[in-house]
């Protein structure tokens, strides 16, 4: 039992061997093949397909014999090969075709990556010796090439071989320190083509990103074309213009190129804006853009000389018809024409003038120490009438609490009509 024991594992060793020494032939040893041709055809006919004996494998599947790591992890296959030519004594010549494959292997780690040489399966000098054998048989009308047994066949024996001239350049396992020329050769080898897949899914996704930048510009564009431009917008025309605390008064900021600010009031040569809350500041008509049909709108109080001026300001107690003021301190404005000759009014000109007036008056006497407890405006002319608002209201109105329509009901207007244009007969 022991003797048949170790005959079975002597057997196995020697069946590994056997196995071992097949592979090695199999990657090293060379495709050769007789022809009937001289050999001086035969160096030319392979003269003729010297650009085929290297070049770039687009795939190694069915080039190259399994290896010990699967074949997903090499890259940029190269192969190149090299001629043998021997004559014989009956005019024949053999031709013997060496082929080596290199490629690049993505190991795990950086240290274990490089251009490793690969088992050749026969295809690439099967393939170059039927090339020849067509060549051949186009240039002359001589016999078909016929099979050959394995150089130390008993058949060569006593015939005179030589190496046929065409260069042989050896391969080298991996080359860290050239990879653009990876096998040695005068020549550098072409670039690695980029995956088709890679290229397909990069087009994509640019062309998904180029989809996505056009439905944004889309909705942008539509957003703009539905919101509406408010019709009531200055437009400041150049860059560093100065707007003012009063008409000629001091600078409160100076503004862009394109800076918007809500009209107020027109007076003369001077456009009062909103800066912001209750900011209020003027600036030269010249000097802004005003909205279409604004100043057509305005035309009577912007385009010619203004109706009212204020004549005096004084602060007194108050005894008009507000029960909210009466016995409080208040700050009277005096309005007068500005010409009582061929000068004439509307009450849209007195609401205007009076609505600037509170403004104006608002953001002065909030500044003091002790505000006054409301202001009053009196038209001081022949048709009259005075306008009274507590300053509290009057605060809510320039904050923005309060629209125009209800801050002019909050107001003590007498004559009542003051701000309405009669009828006349």
């Amino acid at each position: 039992m022991r003797k048949l024991l170790f005959a079975a594992q002597l057997l196995g060793g020697l069946l590994a061997l056997l196995a071992c020494a097949q592979a090695s032939f199999a990657q090293d040893s060379p495709i050769e093949r007789k022809f009937a041709n001289p050999r001086a055809d035969v160096d030319r006919a392979l003269q003729g397909i010297q650009d085929s004996f290297k070049g770039r494998l687009p795939i190694l599947e069915g080039f190259v014999d399994e290896t010990s790591q699967p074949l997903e992890h090499f890259e940029r296959g190269y192969y190149e090969c090299a001629a043998k030519v021997t004559s014989f004594t009956d005019g024949g010549t053999l031709v013997r075709i060496t082929a080596r494959v290199t490629a690049w292997y993505s190991g795990p780690s950086a240290a274990q990556s490089g251009y490793r040489v690969l088992p050749s399966n026969g295809r690439i000098e099967t393939d170059l010796l039927d090339r020849l054998g067509e060549l051949l048989s186009k240039n002359s009308a001589g016999a078909p090439p016929v099979s050959l047994t394995a150089p130390s066949s008993p058949a060569l024996a006593g015939v005179s071989r030589s190496s046929v001239s065409l260069p042989s350049v050896p391969l080298r396992a991996s080359l860290p320190d050239a990879p653009s020329r990876p096998y040695g050769t005068a020549e550098a080898a072409p670039e690695p083509i980029e995956d088709l897949r890679t290229l397909r899914q990069r087009r994509e996704d640019a062309e998904r990103k180029v989809k996505s930048l056009n439905e944004d510009v889309q909705n942008f564009e539509e957003i703009l074309s539905n919101q509406s431009h408010p019709d009531n917008l200055a437009v400041v025309r150049k860059a560093g213009t100065p707007i003012l605390a009063k008409q000629g008064g001091a600078v409160l900021l100076a503004a862009d190129a394109q800076d918007e600010f809500e009209i107020l009031g027109l007076d003369g040569n001077w456009v009062h804006v909103q800066i912001s809350g209750v900011s209020r500041g003027w600036v030269q008509r010249a000097q802004v853009e005003l909205p279409e049909g604004f100043a057509a709108s305005k035309k009577n109080e912007g385009d010619r000389d203004p109706v009212f001026h204020v004549t005096r300001e004084e602060t007194h107690t108050y005894t008009g018809a507000s029960q909210q003021l009466q016995g409080k301190a208040v700050r009277i404005v005096w309005v007068a024409l500005v010409s009582e000759i061929n000068q004439t009014t509307t009450a849209e000109a007195k609401k205007n003038f009076a609505q600037d007036t509170f403004a104006r008056t608002y953001k002065e006497q909030a500044a003091t120490a002790q505000p006054p407890a409301g202001v009053v405006i009196v038209f001081d002319s022949s048709d009259g009438g005075q306008v009274s608002v507590v300053f509290s209201v009057l605060g809510q109105w320039q904050a923005g609490s309060l629209t125009d329509d209800s801050f002019w009901k909050q107001c003590s207007v007498d004559p009542p009509d003051l701000f309405q244009e009669t009828q006349k007969p």
